[in-house]
């Protein structure tokens, strides 16, 4: 499995765009996007990250997992929305599997429409 930092140059190298370039982009300096790329500095801040994914055509939620990280939003999320917390926690209680939750996902996305998010495996294999 790739780190946060070696799925963020090959998705910066999928993109054809320079390390320096990226990281002006994103608001950071390229020495400092370099060393992250390099695995000697821990992930950006999550503004940063919203923003590499933006500018890598990324899912921003998979590259949160890789930096061992929650976005600052599904947190919001979760505290003003109690039903979504109370799912997590059937979810995680219930020992609910990956194939269980996509099974969830595929239901809600027939039912109501919405676009099914991209797992994890399926954008760090084509990264």
């Amino acid at each position: 499995m790739k780190t946060f930092g070696e799925t963020l140059r090959a998705l910066r190298l999928a993109q054809d765009m320079g390390l320096r370039v990226t990281a002006l982009k994103a608001g950071i300096s390229p020495a400092y996007l370099s060393r992250i790329e390099r695995g000697k500095e821990r992930a950006p801040r999550p503004e940063v990250i919203k923003e590499l994914a933006r500018l890598l055509a990324a899912d921003p939620d998979v590259l949160f997992r890789l930096a061992d990280s929650t976005d600052p939003d599904l947190t919001a999320y979760l505290q003003k929305n109690h039903d979504a917390t109370d799912l997590l926690r059937f979810l995680i209680e219930s020992g609910a599997s990956q194939d269980d939750v996509a099974a969830i996902i595929k239901f809600s996305q027939e039912h109501f429409g919405k676009k099914t998010p991209k797992t994890y495996d399926q954008v760090c294999i084509n990264a």
